[in-house]
């Protein structure tokens, strides 16, 4: 029988990556942006029409399940209003969504520890046009939104153990160990698939100067178009030659780890404890600020 995974996020947990090796796994069917792993109802069509491709898993992945926002699959995305109500209530409307339609699927969460998933969220914030700099963005009012006992607490209640929980610390240190656990969790056969960094996050300097060049394209005249050209050459980032410039003529305070502060971390302490439990995520304790928790083993 084949059956259906729900890769929900979070972003910049190496979703690229996952969708990259989902699509190249012989027993998985995924299409980019498709449904089950059919890209459209034409390709449904066509594939009952033919032999049975024997597939263990059918795979549906979109990292903003955890983040949904109404410009979900544009570039040009309006960061003034994500969507209707609150963040928490629009997790809450996706994962009843999910849990109606695909009642008996397997659910996939991959976190990110707290200071690197901040600093990552914040370059592609700014790869998106964001205009605030991370000292004032943090914390501009609402909730922490890496509430991670909360969600996965969500999704169990409605698809009960068949939530899958790992973390990217292991990708991005061992991404041979992330996928034999991936193979493991899904009981897929091993294959031959390349590693590849992709989307690599801005650099301390870029996460300074790009919100400064967004404040000053925003005071331009035709706004809209130079916006839309703005958002091309960040989104890519295509100034980062004229930035090293910039910075050799006035420096700037780089965005690196030490602008996330222990103190501002102490505001989503707790959030994430539930995984202490779980053996994977030990090594991982500091990352995730449960390394006070007793080790359960």
């Amino acid at each position: 029988m084949t059956r259906h995974l729900i890769h929900i996020g979070y972003p910049k947990t190496g979703s690229t990556f996952l969708q990259r090796w989902f699509a190249a796994h012989p027993q998985i069917a995924y299409a980019h942006g498709g449904i089950a792993g059919f890209r459209s109802i034409h390709s449904l069509v066509a594939e009952a029409a033919g032999k049975d491709p024997g597939y263990l898993w059918r795979v549906t992945s979109h990292e903003a399940f955890t983040f949904p926002f109404l410009d979900a699959g544009r570039r040009d995305i309006d960061l003034s209003h994500p969507g209707e109500g609150t963040l928490e209530e629009r997790q809450a409307r996706a994962c009843a969504l999910l849990a109606d339609n695909f009642p008996d699927a397997h659910v996939l969460i991959v976190t990110r520890g707290f200071r690197s998933m901040i600093l990552s969220s914040y370059s592609q914030y700014v790869r998106v046009g964001g205009t605030d700099d991370l000292e004032t963005q943090m914390w501009l009012g609402g909730k922490n939104p890496w509430c991670y006992d909360e969600l996965i607490a969500m999704y169990r209640a409605r698809f009960g153990d068949r939530v899958i929980v790992l973390p990217y610390e292991l990708l991005a240190r061992d991404p041979a160990g992330f996928r034999a656990e991936m193979e493991r969790r899904l009981g897929v056969a091993p294959f031959d698939f390349k590693d590849a960094v992709v989307n690599r996050s801005l650099s301390p300097v870029e996460l300074r100067w790009y919100p400064r060049i967004a404040r000053l394209v925003r005071r331009l005249p035709f706004r809209r178009r130079m916006s839309r050209l703005y958002l091309g050459l960040v989104f890519d980032n295509r100034l980062s030659r004229p930035i090293a410039l910039l910075n050799r003529l006035s420096p700037a305070k780089p965005v690196d780890r030490a602008v996330v502060t222990d103190e501002l971390l102490e505001a989503v302490r707790g959030t994430a404890d539930g995984l202490a439990a779980d053996p994977i995520y030990r090594p991982f304790a500091r990352d995730y600020l449960f390394e006070h928790l007793p080790d359960p083993q």
